[in-house]
């Protein structure tokens, strides 16, 4: 009896063995880093994007969205990504890995709105694409495409204001920026004064007074957290970098091209899906933050595109040794083909 026993369990170890390598058991659940809260419509879009590649893929693949940075630094996710630690990332690339990440951190890419942004950033034709992918490819990371984000606003603490928004005079102001030389670049060519912080520590920061304003933060955010802290909003259109969305290349490398297909796809539908909200949820969280006391001050289409035109001819040329000149050209008459109007 004991000896049948012993062979039936070793039947059953093997049979268990061989469930796991053929992938019959249940799939492992794969993490993924996103920055944005829960509440986020951002963040909401990705979750949807997981479902249905969850149900496409007959639960095969399942992908976990951890909101909010709970994963840690979004300054790391591309290296936990590379090392799979984190199988997928929604996260702002920088200069960390390749100088040529900050990329996306170009002022004035976007100055006539959402349908402008959708082109630059996400259709067929879009150049920074095409360029992010082969930057992602070269530092071991899978592309799998930009997921959109809301214009980042410079926010300012109660009692703080530039007299002048659109010039480039001294605002005698204290900015938080992000690591990053080209919102630093920006910001000084604007007239104002930085402060390099993370994220986490912004809305502390100008509650203290550490800083006097900051920049980085959406409409959406600043509902959400920083109401109570901020007075003024400058809606200047200046900034809207998408996050990306990354895959370790070793897991990419399992899947069956069927299966790459379905995550590609999900992705894809869900990132136009968001997009298409934004313009809908920039109207609704402005008039809560109108209506909550706050001053957001918007610059009219043609000011908004001559402030966009001077900040692409004033900080873009510095860049040409990292990005490349041809491509920045070609990126710039993209850019300025949109005008006002149109």
């Amino acid at each position: 009896m004991r000896k049948q026993s012993f062979v039936k369990m070793i039947s059953i170890c093997a049979l268990f063995g061989l469930l796991v390598s053929t992938g019959v058991a249940e799939a492992k659940t794969l993490k993924m880093y996103a920055p944005y809260v829960a509440e986020s419509y951002i963040t909401q879009g990705l979750v949807s994007a997981a479902e249905q590649i969850k149900k496409e893929t007959n639960e095969k693949i399942s992908i976990k969205v951890f909101p909010g940075g709970q994963l840690g630094s979004y300054e790391d996710v591309i290296e936990e990504v590379r090392e799979g630690t984190i199988e997928f990332g929604a996260t702002w690339p920088t200069k960390k890995y390749d100088p040529r990440l900050d990329l996306l951190n170009l002022p004035g890419y976007a100055p006539m709105g959402y349908k402008q942004y959708a082109e630059i950033c996400f259709s067929e034709n879009s150049l920074i694409s095409k360029k992010m992918d082969e930057i992602l490819k070269d530092i071991n990371v899978h592309s799998i495409g930009g997921w959109p984000e809301p214009y980042a606003c410079f926010v300012f603490a109660k009692g703080k204001r530039p007299s002048s928004f659109t010039n480039f005079e001294n605002k005698k102001l204290n900015l938080r920026v992000p690591g990053m030389p080209l919102y630093r670049g920006s910001a000084v060519t604007m007239g104002y004064q930085t402060l390099t912080m993370d994220l986490s520590e912004v809305w502390n920061a100008m509650q203290t007074g550490q800083v006097d304003c900051a920049t980085g933060q959406t409409l959406e955010t600043s509902w959400l957290v920083g109401k109570d802290i901020i007075k003024c909003i400058d809606y200047n259109k200046f900034h809207c970098p998408p996050t990306w969305i990354m895959c370790n290349r070793e897991l990419w490398a399992s899947f069956s091209p069927e299966e790459q297909k379905i995550v590609s796809n999900a992705f894809t539908v869900w990132a136009q899906k968001t997009l298409a909200l934004m313009g809908k949820k920039e109207v609704e969280f402005a008039k809560l933050l109108k209506d909550y006391g706050i001053e957001i001050h918007e610059t009219s289409e043609a000011d908004c595109y001559k402030l966009h035109a001077e900040l692409r001819k004033k900080i873009w040329p510095k860049y040409n040794s990292v990005f490349g000149k041809e491509f920045l050209d070609a990126l710039d008459k993209q850019v300025a083909a949109t005008k006002p109007g149109k």
